[in-house]
C-alpha cells in the first residue's frame, strides 16, 4: 500500500469513569511538599497512560476491552490499601515483582502502618521510577492530604481514600460505526444492524467486613440482529469471613503459570522485559468483559484457612461450533463470537461442556505450593480430521492435574508449573528471577510443552500466546536501572515447534531479541528507543529452475526500530510523537520489504471535565 493516510481523527470524550464532588483549595501543592503533620503529600495523575500502553503493547488488537484492560482500570478506581494489602495482591500490580512486594509487607511489619504512600520510597528496591508507576493502584486509608489529578485535568483531592460503607453505580455505554459499510452489509449477507453497542451496568458495595458486586454486561457486534447478542453477569461476594470470593454467574479462573488452568488474557514477551512474564493471576474472580469464550459460566468459592487456600469451581457453559448433523461430531470452534449471518447464527452455542474442579494451596513465609485439578465433559463428541490438528483434543472428556511452586530466597524467586492433560502428556514451565534491587532484575526461563500435550484451558507463557502446547523455548530477560529517570529493558527468546503448525508441515525455530530504553529527559519530558529483531523459519511458495511452483522453508528476518516521546507541557496540553521502521529480509527468495510509519497525537483540556484529542497517522509500506 503506498502513502496511506487516515488524517483528522478528532473526538471529543465527556469524563465521567470518576465522579468528585469537592475542589482542591491547594491546586498548587507540590508533588513531595509537607502537610501541617509534616506528612508527606504526593499527587496522582490519572492521565499518566504511557506506562500501560507499553505494557498492552503486545496484546491482541481485535479483542477489545479485554479482562486485563478491565483489570488496570477497576484497579485505579480502587487501589489496593497499603495498610490491609496482601503480597499476593501486591503482585497483581505488574510492574512489582514477587520478591518486591515481599519486602513491602517485610518493611510495613516493622513500621506498624504506613502513614503516606511515599513511605515506600524508604522499602528496599523501590525506586522514584519504581514508585511513580505503582502508586497509582495504592493508597493509604484516611490520609486525605494527597491530590489526584483526573483524566480531565482538574486537580482535587483523592477521595478514592473514604473507606466508609457505600454504594457505588457505574453504567459505560460504547456505540461505534465504521463510516465505509463492509462487504457483508451491502450484499445483504449480514442480517443486523451496523452499529456495534456496548453497554455495562456495574454495582459495588463495600462495607468494612465484606464487599457486594453485581455486573451486567451486554454486547452487539456489527451485523448481529439483538442488542443482547452476548449477555454476561455474575454476583460477587468477598472478604467475607473465610470466603475470599464467592461468585454465581459468569467468572474466571487464574492460577499458577497458566498451564493447568489460565482463562483470561495475560501479558507476554514486550518492552517490560522482566515483571510480566510471570503470570499473577487473581484466582476466582468475575467477569465482566466482552470476550465471549474466555470466561466460565456456573459457581465458584475460594476459601482461606489460615496458611491454605481451598477453591471450588464448577460450569456448564456452551461454545459456538460447526458439527455434522448426521453424526452429531463437533468438528471445530469458533472464538470470534460473531453471529451475524445465517450460518454463524447456526453454530451459536451449539456445543456445551461441563467443567468442575478444585484447587488447593499452601502458603508459609516465602513458600508456596499448590495443585489443580478439573474434569469436564462435552456434549458432543469432539474429532478432527486434518494432520494439521492430529494432537489437539479430541473425544468427550478432558482433564488435567498440575503441581506448582513458587518460593524466595533471599533476592531470588523461584516458580513454575508442571501439567499432565488427558492425552497423559507432561508440559511445564520454570524459571528463576534474581533482583539486584535498585540496580537490575534478571529473569532465566525455560518452557516445554510438548505436541501431543492438548490443553483446553491453558493459556501459559510462549512464542505463540494462549497456546500451550508443541513448543520448546528459552528465555532470558533483563531490567536495567543505571541511573534515575533511565530504564533499559531488553531480552532474548529462542524457541521451536517440534511438530508441524497450522501454516508450517514441518517442525520449526526461531529467535527474538529486543532492546528498549526509555529516559525522563526532563519534567513532563519521556523519551523512549526501541530495537526489536526476529527470526523465524516460515513457508514460503516459490518457483523453481524448471517453473514448478512448490512450497519451501525459508527463514524470515524482522527488524524493528521504533524512536518517540511524550511531552506533557501543561496540565491543559500533552503532545507525543513516535516513528517506527520495519525490514523484512527473506534469506532464500527474496521479496524483501520495508516500511515506516509515524504519528502524533495532541491532547488538550479546554474547559474542566472535556478533553479533546487529535492524531494525525501517515504509513507507506512496500507490501501489506
Amino acid at each position: 500500500m503506498k502513502n496511506i493516510m487516515l488524517k483528522s481523527l478528532l473526538f471529543f470524550l465527556l469524563t465521567s469513569e470518576i465522579l468528585y464532588s469537592q475542589k482542591d483549595s491547594s491546586k498548587d501543592t507540590p508533588n513531595n511538599t509537607l502537610n501541617n503533620n509534616l506528612e508527606p503529600v504526593d499527587t496522582t495523575d490519572f492521565r499518566e497512560s504511557l506506562q500501560e500502553e507499553i505494557l498492552l503493547d503486545n496484546i491482541n488488537p481485535d479483542e477489545e476491552d479485554p479482562k486485563l484492560f478491565d483489570f488496570l482500570d477497576e484497579l485505579k478506581r480502587n487501589p489496593y490499601d497499603l495498610n490491609k494489602v496482601t503480597s499476593d495482591e501486591l503482585e497483581t500490580i505488574p510492574f512489582l515483582n514477587s520478591i518486591l512486594a515481599k519486602e513491602i509487607i517485610k518493611y510495613r511489619n516493622e513500621i506498624r502502618v504506613f502513614k503516606s504512600k511515599r513511605g515506600l520510597l524508604k522499602v528496599k528496591g523501590i525506586t522514584e521510577d519504581l514508585y511513580e508507576k505503582i502508586k497509582l493502584y495504592l493508597i493509604v486509608r484516611k490520609f486525605t492530604k494527597d491530590i489526584l489529578i483526573d483524566e480531565t485535568g482538574r486537580n482535587i483531592p483523592d477521595s478514592r481514600q473514604n473507606n466508609t460503607a457505600k454504594l457505588k453505580v457505574r453504567l459505560r455505554s460504547r456505540f461505534l460505526q465504521d463510516l465505509q459499510p463492509r462487504a457483508g452489509f451491502l450484499s445483504g449477507k449480514y442480517e443486523g444492524t451496523r452499529p456495534k453497542i456496548y453497554n455495562q451496568l456495574n454495582s459495588n458495595y463495600a462495607a468494612p467486613d465484606y464487599k457486594l458486586e453485581v455486573n451486567l454486561t451486554a454486547e452487539k457486534d456489527a451485523g448481529e440482529k439483538k442488542l443482547t447478542d452476548f449477555l454476561s453477569g455474575f454476583i460477587e461476594l468477598k472478604d467475607y469471613k473465610f470466603i475470599k470470593d464467592l461468585i454465581a454467574g459468569d467468572y474466571t479462573l487464574n492460577f499458577a503459570q497458566g498451564i493447568s488452568m489460565w482463562s483470561s488474557q495475560s501479558f507476554s514477551k514486550g518492552t517490560n522485559a522482566v515483571n510480566p512474564l510471570k503470570k499473577k493471576g487473581k484466582g476466582v474472580d468475575g467477569y465482566g468483559s466482552v470476550n465471549e469464550v474466555q470466561y466460565f459460566r456456573g459457581g465458584a468459592v475460594s476459601m482461606e484457612f489460615k496458611k491454605f487456600n481451598l477453591d471450588f469451581f464448577y460450569s456448564n457453559n456452551f461454545y459456538d461450533a460447526s458439527y455434522d448433523t448426521i453424526t452429531e461430531e463437533t468438528k471445530s470452534f469458533y472464538f470470534d463470537g460473531y453471529h451475524r449471518t445465517s450460518s454463524e447464527m447456526n453454530r451459536m452455542n451449539s456445543t456445551g461442556e461441563k467443567l468442575s474442579g478444585v484447587r488447593l494451596a499452601f502458603a508459609n513465609g516465602n513458600m508456596r505450593v499448590g495443585s489443580t485439578y478439573w474434569s469436564s465433559k462435552f456434549s458432543k463428541p469432539v474429532v478432527h480430521d486434518s494432520l494439521k490438528e492430529l494432537f489437539n483434543f479430541s473425544g468427550t472428556s478432558a482433564s488435567m492435574f498440575g503441581l506448582d511452586y513458587d518460593f524466595i530466597y533471599k533476592n531470588i524467586n523461584f516458580y513454575g508449573e508442571w501439567a499432565r492433560s488427558q492425552s497423559k502428556s507432561i508440559a511445564g514451565i520454570s524459571a528463576m528471577q534474581i533482583t539486584f534491587f535498585k540496580f537490575a532484575d534478571v529473569l532465566i526461563s525455560y518452557r516445554q510443552y510438548p505436541e501431543d500435550f492438548a490443553p483446553l484451558h491453558s493459556s501459559a507463557f510462549g512464542e505463540k500466546s494462549g497456546d500451550s502446547k508443541n513448543e520448546n523455548g528459552f528465555y532470558a530477560g533483563m531490567t536495567m536501572k543505571p541511573f534515575r529517570g533511565l530504564i533499559f529493558n531488553c531480552y532474548f527468546d529462542q524457541y521451536k515447534f517440534p511438530y508441524r503448525t497450522y501454516f508450517n508441515p514441518v517442525p520449526t525455530s526461531g529467535n527474538d531479541f529486543l532492546a528498549h530504553a526509555e529516559w525522563k529527559a526532563g519534567k513532563g519530558l519521556t523519551l523512549y528507543l526501541k530495537y526489536k529483531n526476529e527470526n523465524k523459519e516460515q513457508i514460503r511458495t516459490a518457483t523453481d529452475d524448471f517453473g514448478r511452483v512448490e512450497k519451501r522453508i525459508d527463514n524470515r528476518n524482522q527488524l524493528n526500530v521504533r524512536a518517540g516521546f511524550v511531552y506533557q507541557l501543561t496540565e491543559q496540553f500533552r503532545f507525543r510523537s513516535r516513528y517506527e521502521f520495519v525490514n523484512i529480509d527473506y534469506k532464500n527468495f527474496g521479496g524483501n520489504n520495508k516500511g515506516y510509519l509515524f504519528f502524533s497525537d495532541m491532547r488538550i483540556i479546554p474547559a474542566e471535565g472535556l478533553v479533546m484529542d487529535a492524531r494525525y497517522i501517515f504509513f507507506d509500506t512496500d507490501d501489506y
